[in-house]
Protein backbone atom coordinates (compact mmCIF):
# COMPACT_ATOMS: atom_id res chain seq x y z
CA UNK A 1 0.00 0.00 0.00
CA UNK A 2 1.33 3.44 -0.92
CA UNK A 3 2.27 5.74 1.93
CA UNK A 4 -0.28 8.36 2.93
CA UNK A 5 0.89 11.59 1.19
CA UNK A 6 -0.62 13.76 3.93
CA UNK A 7 1.28 11.83 6.59
CA UNK A 8 4.48 12.19 4.57
CA UNK A 9 3.96 15.97 4.34
CA UNK A 10 3.37 16.18 8.07
CA UNK A 11 6.62 14.34 8.72
CA UNK A 12 8.52 16.81 6.54
CA UNK A 13 7.24 19.93 8.31
CA UNK A 14 9.98 21.21 10.64
CA UNK A 15 9.17 21.97 14.28
CA UNK A 16 8.17 25.49 15.20
CA UNK A 17 11.13 27.81 15.42
CA UNK A 18 13.21 25.91 12.84
CA UNK A 19 14.73 27.79 9.91
CA UNK A 20 12.38 28.24 6.99
CA UNK A 21 12.21 30.06 3.71
CA UNK A 22 10.60 33.38 2.86
CA UNK A 23 6.96 33.21 1.82
CA UNK A 24 5.89 35.69 -0.85
CA UNK A 25 2.33 35.82 -2.12
CA UNK A 26 1.10 37.57 -5.25
CA UNK A 27 -2.26 39.13 -4.45
CA UNK A 28 -4.82 40.76 -6.70
CA UNK A 29 -8.07 40.45 -8.60
CA UNK A 30 -8.66 38.04 -11.46
CA UNK A 31 -6.83 39.46 -14.45
CA UNK A 32 -4.32 41.50 -12.42
CA UNK A 33 -1.39 39.45 -13.73
CA UNK A 34 -0.60 37.32 -10.66
CA UNK A 35 0.51 34.18 -12.50
CA UNK A 36 2.65 36.07 -15.01
CA UNK A 37 4.31 38.13 -12.28
CA UNK A 38 4.95 35.10 -10.06
CA UNK A 39 6.57 33.12 -12.87
CA UNK A 40 8.82 36.02 -13.86
CA UNK A 41 9.78 36.72 -10.25
CA UNK A 42 10.59 33.04 -9.68
CA UNK A 43 12.93 33.05 -12.69
CA UNK A 44 14.70 36.18 -11.44
CA UNK A 45 15.17 34.80 -7.93
CA UNK A 46 16.50 31.48 -9.22
CA UNK A 47 18.91 33.36 -11.47
CA UNK A 48 20.04 35.40 -8.45
CA UNK A 49 20.96 32.20 -6.59
CA UNK A 50 17.87 31.63 -4.44
CA UNK A 51 16.28 28.20 -4.30
CA UNK A 52 12.78 29.25 -5.34
CA UNK A 53 9.48 27.38 -5.69
CA UNK A 54 6.45 28.92 -7.40
CA UNK A 55 3.24 27.28 -6.20
CA UNK A 56 -0.24 27.36 -7.61
CA UNK A 57 -1.86 24.38 -5.93
CA UNK A 58 -0.18 21.16 -4.98
CA UNK A 59 -1.42 17.63 -5.66
CA UNK A 60 -4.80 16.76 -4.21
CA UNK A 61 -5.67 13.44 -2.64
CA UNK A 62 -8.71 11.72 -1.19
CA UNK A 63 -11.29 13.98 0.39
CA UNK A 64 -9.59 17.17 -0.80
CA UNK A 65 -9.60 15.92 -4.38
CA UNK A 66 -13.32 15.18 -4.19
CA UNK A 67 -13.98 18.51 -2.46
CA UNK A 68 -12.12 20.39 -5.20
CA UNK A 69 -14.04 18.54 -7.90
CA UNK A 70 -17.30 19.61 -6.30
CA UNK A 71 -16.25 23.25 -5.80
CA UNK A 72 -15.00 23.55 -9.38
CA UNK A 73 -17.47 21.34 -11.22
CA UNK A 74 -20.71 21.76 -9.29
CA UNK A 75 -20.27 24.88 -7.13
CA UNK A 76 -22.97 26.09 -4.77
CA UNK A 77 -22.59 29.57 -6.24
CA UNK A 78 -23.91 29.74 -9.79
CA UNK A 79 -21.31 31.05 -12.19
CA UNK A 80 -23.49 32.23 -15.03
CA UNK A 81 -26.51 34.45 -15.31
CA UNK A 82 -27.10 36.43 -12.14
CA UNK A 83 -25.22 34.00 -9.91
CA UNK A 84 -25.90 33.83 -6.19
CA UNK A 85 -27.06 30.87 -4.12
CA UNK A 86 -30.20 28.76 -4.22
CA UNK A 87 -30.53 28.77 -0.41
CA UNK A 88 -29.42 31.40 2.15
CA UNK A 89 -27.28 28.93 4.10
CA UNK A 90 -25.37 27.93 0.95
CA UNK A 91 -23.17 31.02 1.27
CA UNK A 92 -21.84 29.98 4.68
CA UNK A 93 -21.40 26.37 3.54
CA UNK A 94 -19.50 27.50 0.45
CA UNK A 95 -17.16 29.66 2.54
CA UNK A 96 -16.44 26.88 5.03
CA UNK A 97 -15.78 24.31 2.28
CA UNK A 98 -13.39 26.63 0.47
CA UNK A 99 -11.55 27.48 3.68
CA UNK A 100 -11.26 23.77 4.48
CA UNK A 101 -9.53 23.23 1.15
CA UNK A 102 -7.30 26.24 1.79
CA UNK A 103 -6.30 24.85 5.21
CA UNK A 104 -5.09 21.70 3.46
CA UNK A 105 -2.88 23.69 1.10
CA UNK A 106 -1.41 25.82 3.90
CA UNK A 107 -0.57 22.85 6.13
CA UNK A 108 0.40 20.24 3.56
CA UNK A 109 2.04 22.24 0.76
CA UNK A 110 3.14 25.72 1.81
CA UNK A 111 4.83 24.67 5.05
CA UNK A 112 6.69 21.73 3.53
CA UNK A 113 7.85 23.88 0.59
CA UNK A 114 9.15 26.52 3.01
CA UNK A 115 11.26 23.87 4.73
CA UNK A 116 12.94 23.00 1.43
CA UNK A 117 13.46 26.33 -0.36
CA UNK A 118 14.86 29.80 0.28
CA UNK A 119 11.79 31.44 -1.24
CA UNK A 120 8.27 30.15 -1.90
CA UNK A 121 5.96 32.21 -4.14
CA UNK A 122 2.21 31.55 -4.09
CA UNK A 123 0.87 32.89 -7.36
CA UNK A 124 -2.83 33.03 -6.42
CA UNK A 125 -2.45 34.84 -3.11
CA UNK A 126 -3.67 33.82 0.32
CA UNK A 127 -5.46 36.98 1.38
CA UNK A 128 -7.52 36.55 -1.79
CA UNK A 129 -9.30 33.64 -0.07
CA UNK A 130 -10.18 35.82 2.93
CA UNK A 131 -11.43 38.50 0.55
CA UNK A 132 -13.61 35.98 -1.30
CA UNK A 133 -15.10 34.77 1.98
CA UNK A 134 -15.75 38.34 3.11
CA UNK A 135 -17.39 39.20 -0.22
CA UNK A 136 -19.78 36.26 -0.01
CA UNK A 137 -20.68 36.90 3.61
CA UNK A 138 -21.26 40.64 3.18
CA UNK A 139 -23.51 39.93 0.20
CA UNK A 140 -25.50 37.45 2.26
CA UNK A 141 -25.54 39.63 5.42
CA UNK A 142 -25.55 43.26 4.23
CA UNK A 143 -26.73 44.48 7.64
CA UNK A 144 -23.61 43.12 9.39
CA UNK A 145 -20.44 45.15 10.00
CA UNK A 146 -17.82 43.87 7.46
CA UNK A 147 -15.11 44.21 10.11
CA UNK A 148 -17.04 41.82 12.36
CA UNK A 149 -17.56 39.36 9.51
CA UNK A 150 -13.84 39.47 8.73
CA UNK A 151 -13.09 38.84 12.40
CA UNK A 152 -15.27 35.71 12.22
CA UNK A 153 -13.40 34.52 9.13
CA UNK A 154 -10.03 35.11 10.76
CA UNK A 155 -11.12 33.22 13.86
CA UNK A 156 -11.68 30.21 11.61
CA UNK A 157 -8.40 30.56 9.70
CA UNK A 158 -5.97 31.71 12.42
CA UNK A 159 -5.09 28.19 13.69
CA UNK A 160 -3.64 27.15 10.32
CA UNK A 161 -3.16 30.30 8.21
CA UNK A 162 0.38 30.73 6.89
CA UNK A 163 0.83 34.49 6.69
CA UNK A 164 3.31 35.64 4.03
CA UNK A 165 6.48 37.50 4.89
CA UNK A 166 5.56 39.82 2.02
CA UNK A 167 2.23 40.01 0.20
CA UNK A 168 2.70 41.78 -3.13
CA UNK A 169 -0.69 43.27 -3.91
CA UNK A 170 -1.13 43.99 -7.62
CA UNK A 171 -3.69 46.73 -7.19
CA UNK A 172 -5.63 47.14 -10.42
CA UNK A 173 -8.98 48.92 -10.92
CA UNK A 174 -11.65 46.24 -11.14
CA UNK A 175 -13.04 47.33 -14.56
CA UNK A 176 -9.58 46.90 -16.10
CA UNK A 177 -9.04 43.60 -14.27
CA UNK A 178 -12.37 42.34 -15.53
CA UNK A 179 -11.56 43.22 -19.13
CA UNK A 180 -8.25 41.39 -18.88
CA UNK A 181 -9.96 38.37 -17.30
CA UNK A 182 -12.55 38.31 -20.09
CA UNK A 183 -9.80 38.51 -22.72
CA UNK A 184 -7.84 35.66 -21.14
CA UNK A 185 -10.88 33.54 -20.29
CA UNK A 186 -9.49 32.66 -16.83
CA UNK A 187 -10.73 32.94 -13.26
CA UNK A 188 -13.26 30.12 -12.94
CA UNK A 189 -16.51 29.89 -14.81
CA UNK A 190 -17.46 32.33 -17.56
CA UNK A 191 -15.52 35.58 -16.97
CA UNK A 192 -17.91 37.48 -19.22
CA UNK A 193 -21.01 36.57 -17.24
CA UNK A 194 -23.28 39.02 -15.46
CA UNK A 195 -22.27 37.31 -12.22
CA UNK A 196 -18.64 38.30 -12.76
CA UNK A 197 -19.66 41.89 -13.42
CA UNK A 198 -21.74 42.03 -10.24
CA UNK A 199 -19.33 40.14 -7.99
CA UNK A 200 -16.03 41.77 -8.94
CA UNK A 201 -16.69 45.28 -7.51
CA UNK A 202 -17.67 43.73 -4.17
CA UNK A 203 -14.63 41.47 -4.29
CA UNK A 204 -12.37 44.45 -4.98
CA UNK A 205 -13.83 46.31 -1.99
CA UNK A 206 -13.42 43.28 0.28
CA UNK A 207 -9.82 42.86 -0.90
CA UNK A 208 -9.05 46.39 0.24
CA UNK A 209 -10.58 45.66 3.63
CA UNK A 210 -8.44 42.54 4.03
CA UNK A 211 -5.20 44.16 2.90
CA UNK A 212 -5.83 47.10 5.24
CA UNK A 213 -6.01 44.60 8.11
CA UNK A 214 -2.43 43.42 7.37
CA UNK A 215 -0.42 46.62 6.79
CA UNK A 216 2.82 45.09 8.09
CA UNK A 217 2.77 42.37 5.40
CA UNK A 218 1.05 43.87 2.35
CA UNK A 219 2.99 45.94 -0.18
CA UNK A 220 0.73 47.75 -2.62
CA UNK A 221 1.80 47.98 -6.26
CA UNK A 222 -0.37 50.10 -8.52
CA UNK A 223 -0.43 48.12 -11.74
CA UNK A 224 -2.80 49.79 -14.19
CA UNK A 225 -1.42 49.21 -17.70
CA UNK A 226 2.21 49.00 -16.61
CA UNK A 227 4.49 46.40 -18.19
CA UNK A 228 5.62 43.30 -16.30
CA UNK A 229 9.19 44.63 -16.39
CA UNK A 230 8.11 47.86 -14.68
CA UNK A 231 6.21 45.96 -12.00
CA UNK A 232 9.19 43.65 -11.40
CA UNK A 233 11.51 46.62 -10.97
CA UNK A 234 9.30 47.89 -8.15
CA UNK A 235 9.15 44.42 -6.63
CA UNK A 236 12.96 44.32 -6.61
CA UNK A 237 12.98 47.38 -4.38
CA UNK A 238 10.31 45.97 -2.07
CA UNK A 239 12.04 42.61 -1.62
CA UNK A 240 15.57 43.90 -1.10
CA UNK A 241 15.19 44.35 2.71
CA UNK A 242 13.49 40.96 3.09
CA UNK A 243 15.98 38.97 1.00
CA UNK A 244 18.97 41.00 2.28
CA UNK A 245 20.15 42.04 -1.15
CA UNK A 246 21.34 45.34 -2.46
CA UNK A 247 18.72 47.40 -4.32
CA UNK A 248 18.50 46.15 -7.88
CA UNK A 249 20.47 42.96 -7.18
CA UNK A 250 17.62 40.85 -8.56
CA UNK A 251 17.66 42.48 -12.00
Amino acid sequence: MAADPAARCRAEVPPYGSPRGVLITIEGLWGAGKTTTAAALGERLNAAGFSTRVLHYGPRHGVVERLSSMLEGAPLRRRDGLGGYAEPHHATVDVLLRLSREAYHHRMHYRSALAEHDVVIVDHGVYSKLAYALTVLTEQHPDQDPALLLAHVRAVTDPWFQHPDVALWLDMPWPLARERAVTRGHGGGNPGSVERLLFLPHFAHAYRTVTAAHPDRVRRIRVGVRSTASVLAEIDELLSPVLHTQTGALR
